[in-house]
């Protein structure tokens, strides 16, 4: 069956979990293919029209059925004791049943280990120097050997002297002191204040969505310094499309790099609309300035920024992934979810049914299932799709 009738279907209702030949399911439910239908991971659905099971349509993280509340459950993972503002989540790959969970409130990380399984934990860690180093974090991304990238919303008092950070995920590392009271972090660069979002590229490379210079920032932090040391001398820093992007107080900006196409999916909050850059395009630019020596800093200009959804469809795109082919958002004022093609075309939508305001990062867990924070509760909820 083509996935075009499949989104129909679905969005009429008139796909259901498929029933086989149970003689006890209402005639509607029952697969009437010959031979009968057997449902199976790859085919679970019942195309009621034909008899036949069939693959789950586009978007289906976001549910299969008219994309109210009611056609996912969402299922709390983790319980907060108090309010903490998660901003973002990221299972990480070493430990692939590990969540981790930025929070703003208080510059904190919780780590949830076996998210919804009864056997499950949670922790909560704080760097000794979160402060300077995770201050207002609005987003975390796992890099590569154990490491993971986060960055900080403020202006370090007012002297802007901030950007994103390194840290180890080793427990043994990290949130552990350090012998000059710079806490656990790997390395540090100084050039983005106000961080409303990040991606990791490779390596130690990360994209950052500056609030300040209205800009996005390519980082590589090359040899990170160790747990709790300085030197930064051997980063380099690159600008692009400055004054093009603005960012909001109230959600973070999340942005996603997507190595397929070597383009980084913005979600551009205060004009709302989505963007791509393609991050293989530019040409170098002048330098510009910033308060510690590195190799680089400078501008690429003519880098090409498209306009993947115009305004008119969201109102505070925040949360931003691509899974599967699809972008997936969340929109911080309407606390929906939409699914697009790689084009911007509208494919799903998700009304979670949470007051506006609930809702900024997300991540696709190893089960293939979109977990979120709730920035008003401060639960993490994982979407679990009604068939």
């Amino acid at each position: 069956m083509k996935l075009q009738s499949v989104l129909v279907l679905s969005s009429l209702g008139l796909v259901s979990a498929c029933s086989g030949a149970d003689p006890e399911a209402p005639a509607a439910l029952t697969c009437r293919a010959s031979p009968e239908c057997a449902p199976s991971p790859e085919t679970p659905l019942c195309d009621q029209a034909i008899g036949q099971c069939v693959a789950l349509p586009p978007g289906h993280p976001i549910g299969v059925k008219d994309g109210s509340p009611s056609s996912v459950a969402l299922v709390p993972v983790f319980e907060p004791d108090r309010k903490r503002e998660p901003t973002d989540l990221d299972f990480n790959p070493e430990r692939p049943d590990e969540l981790w969970v930025v929070n703003r409130r208080d510059d904190s990380v919780t780590i949830i280990a076996k998210p919804g399984a009864p056997d499950g934990q949670a922790v909560r860690l704080r760097d000794p120097a979160a402060s300077h180093f995770m201050d207002r974090p609005p987003a975390i991304a796992f890099g590569d050997a154990g490491t993971f990238g986060v960055c900080g919303d403020s202006d370090n008092g007012g002297n802007y002297f901030m950007g994103p950070t390194l840290f180890s995920s080793d427990l043994a590392i990290f949130a552990q002191e350090t012998p000059d009271g710079l806490g656990s972090h790997l390395d540090m660069l100084h050039s983005s204040p106000f961080c409303k979002g990040l991606a990791h590229e490779q390596g130690n490379i990360y994209w950052v969505f500056n609030g300040h210079d209205l800009s996005i920032d390519r980082y590589d932090f090359a040899q990170d310094h160790g747990p709790g040391n300085d030197d930064h001398a051997d980063g380099e820093i690159y600008r692009y499309v400055p004054g093009e992007v603005l960012g909001i107080d109230e959600a973070p900006s999340h942005i996603f790099y997507r190595a397929e196409d070597r383009h980084l999916y913005i979600a551009d909050t205060g004009h709302k609309r989505l963007l791509k850059l393609d991050t293989a395009s530019g040409r170098i630019g002048r330098d510009f300035d910033g308060s510690e020596p590195v190799v680089t800093r400078i501008h690429v200009d003519g880098a090409t920024l498209t306009e993947l959804v115009p305004p008119g469809t969201l109102e505070t795109p925040s949360g931003i992934e691509v899974h599967e082919g699809l972008v997936y958002v969340t929109d911080h004022a309407t606390s929906r979810f939409h699914a697009f093609d790689l084009e911007g075309r509208p494919v799903r939508t998700l009304d979670t049914g949470l007051p506006a305001g609930s809702l900024a990062g997300f991540t696709f867990g190893p089960d293939g299932k979109i977990y979120f924070g709730d920035l008003l509760s401060s639960r993490i909820y994982r979407i679990d799709p009604i068939l």
